[in-house]
């Protein structure tokens, strides 16, 4: 359907408010209780939060931009503080005003009255769709950010500020999931009444072959979570999705499980000698400092053959420049324990 995502355009011209005279009105009373009951949530504390929160992300995002700008996580940010700021450019609750105030002041089955045409009414029924479709967004952005972020706080990574971050998307999530399952419910109360709106001959708002859902869908909490619940080094509860580890031995279990068929003489093939990794080689700022230096060769002639094959090109930048800053800072002993740590994980 061409028009399937109309609710997207961000120009979405409105069209006039136009009233016409009808005999039936008892309907309006409902529109008129669910759009009321709707605007009057918005004064709820959790509703508050969500815009301050926002901000706070925003702020966050710009003081560190030059800092995670390669990364995938702060990507996920960035497209997160748009959706934020085109939420706030919506303005549902404006055009709900509207349509509420050009309701019939006396609303009947025996009387008539002039109400808003179904163009204004479709209108409205549109911006509830963006409103609903960009928490969507919302919420799949705070998930690749903390599933991304909680995997760097676990190697000891940027801790205080990465610790302020997640708490404030994993806050961002649960706030969007109520204003999403608010929306949601006062769609699918106001759907049904389109119908009974008049409408203007030879003018639709909606373009051909574009037909608005019946029903949207509301989300229980238990299945938009972000992940389990974990504490992080500063005691804040978080949302964290942790990824699944298997260990060595749970490896091994499941290979000696799975089917390897008939085993059969061979010859044992001989080993290449390889020198292994020992840690114990880093166990003072020089031997990191040469370790660096040697392996930062050997990734760009041949990464293959090197020790830190295993670590991804951004880990290994982001390592360097938090082993280098806190040698600035003159705090040897934690940029070495830091990077010790670092190498633990990954190799």
């Amino acid at each position: 359907m061409a028009s399937l995502h109309f609710w997207n355009e961000f120009e979405l011209k409105k069209p006039p408010l136009v009233t016409l005279q009808i005999e039936d009105t008892g309907f309006a009373k409902n529109v008129f209780v669910a759009i009321n009951g709707y605007l009057q949530q918005l004064s709820r504390p959790d509703f508050l939060e969500f815009n301050h929160t926002a901000a706070l992300i925003g702020r966050l995002m710009a003081r560190r931009k030059n800092s995670f700008r390669g990364m995938p996580g702060f990507r996920a940010v960035c497209k997160l503080n748009a959706a934020l700021c085109r939420l706030l450019r919506l303005d549902l609750p404006r055009d709900l005003e509207h349509i509420r105030g050009a309701l019939p002041d006396a609303c009947d089955e025996e009387l008539s009255g002039d109400m808003p045409t179904r163009n204004s009414f479709e209108f409205v029924l549109v911006r509830l769709l963006a409103f609903y479709h960009l928490h969507e967004r919302i919420r799949d952005c705070c998930q690749a950010a903390i599933k991304y972020f909680g995997q760097m706080i676990r190697s000891n990574f940027f801790m205080e500020f990465l610790t302020l971050l997640i708490a404030a998307v994993a806050k961002i999530n649960k706030l969007s999931l109520v204003q999403s399952n608010s929306c949601a419910t006062l769609y699918n109360k106001l759907q049904p009444q389109c119908l009974n709106f008049p409408q203007v001959e030879k003018h639709n708002f909606l373009p051909e072959n574009c037909k608005l859902p019946t029903q949207l869908r509301v989300i229980k909490e238990s299945q938009s979570a972000v992940g389990e619940e974990e504490a992080n080094p500063a005691g804040v509860n978080l949302l964290i999705q942790a990824p699944s580890l298997i260990t060595k031995v749970e490896k091994a279990k499941q290979k000696l499980k799975a089917d390897v068929g008939t085993v059969v003489a061979r010859q044992t093939p001989i080993a290449p000698t390889q020198t292994a990794f020992q840690m114990s080689s880093l166990s003072t700022v020089e031997d990191v400092k040469h370790f660096i230096l040697r392996e930062s060769k050997a990734r760009k002639k041949n990464p293959g053959s090197c020790v830190t094959k295993p670590i991804q090109n951004h880990e290994w930048l982001a390592a360097k420049t938090l082993f280098e800053r806190k040698l600035q800072a003159r705090d040897q002993a934690k940029a070495l324990n830091i990077f010790r740590k670092f190498i633990g994980s990954k190799i």
